[in-house]
């Protein structure tokens, strides 16, 4: 009876599959809470042909817009990116070393990088920390051990849509290596709220050493004058004052110990996200401050420091309607904003419902609206946009706060779902 079957099929004018396979490419897979081994093994990433800065060890074959990646990292340097064109990402780095900012957030556009976000802490290099990379909409979300809370959050509209990358080695540093129980997860959501708002300056080169980032206050202290830091740090500090009295000199010690070795922190630092952080359209950023460092209170030297450089200070808005107040003030002078009032109240505020409403915002601007990046958000698969638009509007409609803004954006939902891309 099987024979029969099959040489049913076979022999079937039309034929059934006219070129007489199913391939796997043919299979619809899943693209949530799946390993980067699954998709390994049914042949879902390539190898892509990258050089330069950062390789990538494999990459998603099909384009995501909204997505979040969970993978674990140890050593000196580790990356993940999401939303990779070619030169083009976002990425979230645990970078050991640096004085008082091991996480964060950044976009490489075409080799220039520029930092979105950054946590302000020192991280140890012989401990395994967990994360999340979520990207939805233009929200950016770095998560840290706690991967139900972010302690990141920022938002840009550069890059619509891309493959996503796990583990990134950086110049073949020590912990580099690819983690293929790395997982593609689905977007989160909530963040913490904004304890400030501040203007600052640029500085910076673009280059991946020299960032673009925001110009803030600074107070690097030697770690051997400090007392009460972790014992990490002064590990470090020891073996580098160590060998410095050999005479040897610092690239000597670098050869030896580490490509970065940490011997400052920066009690100054404090952890703070962009909103659209375009350094060739605007000599000032506007950042979002959601904590301090663990050593000493630094927000309001960073507050004070803005001031007696002229620029502006803004309390958090309480409510929606004060955080769209504040957006439609700083409008006015970044009028290279992409992104809308709700992804600045979301920013600010850090609730659920507002992520959601610039998700959909997102989506109905770039398919129907100004239609910006609409060549890269095509190249997402039809299924992909239908499933989130739909979770969207299931979300929304469940919620029962800022119902009037809820329903509008419901309705701009079913309209993209309704006219299509």
């Amino acid at each position: 009876m099987p024979d029969l079957v099959l040489d049913y099929h076979r022999l079937k004018i039309p034929i059934d599959h006219l070129d007489l396979s199913i391939t796997r490419a043919k299979l619809e897979y899943p693209t949530v809470d799946v390993s980067f081994a699954y998709l390994t093994a049914i042949d879902r990433v390539v190898i892509p042909a990258v050089s330069g800065f950062i390789t990538p060890f494999v990459q998603t074959v099909d384009v995501f817009a909204d997505k979040g990646m969970r993978y674990n990292a140890c050593g000196n340097r580790s990356r993940c990116h999401g939303r990779v064109s070619g030169s083009n990402y976002y990425t979230q780095a645990h970078d050991y070393g640096l004085a008082t900012q091991d996480h964060h957030i950044s976009k490489c556009v075409g080799g220039t990088e520029t930092r979105m976000a950054y946590e302000a802490l020192d991280l140890d290099g012989n401990t395994t920390y967990y994360y999340i990379f979520s990207i939805s909409g233009s929200t950016f979300k770095g998560f840290r051990n706690d991967l139900t809370t972010p302690k990141l959050s920022a938002t840009d509209t550069t890059i619509a849509s891309g493959c996503w990358s796990p583990a990134m080695g950086w110049n073949g540093s020590a912990g580099a290596e690819v983690n293929l129980t790395t997982r593609l997860v689905a977007p989160s959501t909530s963040s913490p709220p904004a304890q400030t708002i501040l203007e600052l300056n640029v500085e910076g080169s673009g280059k991946p050493e020299d960032p673009f980032r925001p110009a803030m206050s600074k107070n690097l202290v030697p770690i051997s004058q400090l007392t009460g830091l972790p014992d990490f740090l002064y590990r470090d500090a020891k073996k580098y004052e160590i060998l410095k009295a050999k005479g040897f000199t610092d690239d000597e010690i670098i050869y030896l110990i580490s490509d970065k070795i940490q011997t400052h922190v920066d009690l100054d630092s404090v952890t703070w996200g962009a909103f659209e952080f375009h350094p060739d359209k605007a000599p000032t950023a506007i950042i979002t401050v959601i904590a301090d460092n663990p050593y000493k209170s630094a927000i309001l030297r960073q507050i004070n420091f803005a001031r007696r450089k002229n620029l502006r200070v803004f309390s958090p808005p309480r409510d929606y309607s004060e955080a769209v107040e504040l957006y439609n003030q700083l409008e006015r002078d970044y009028t290279h904003w992409l992104a809308g009032k709700d992804n600045f109240a979301y920013q600010t505020l850090g609730w659920e419902i507002l992520d959601w409403m610039q998700n959909i915002d997102f989506y109905h601007g770039e398919l129907l609206d100004h239609m910006t990046h609409y060549n890269q958000l095509k190249q997402v698969p039809d299924k992909e946009i239908t499933n989130r638009l739909n979770e969207l509007i299931d979300k929304l409609s469940r919620e029962t706060t800022l119902t009037d803004e809820r329903e509008k954006h419901i309705a701009k939902a079913k309209e993209v779902l309704k006219k299509g891309w």
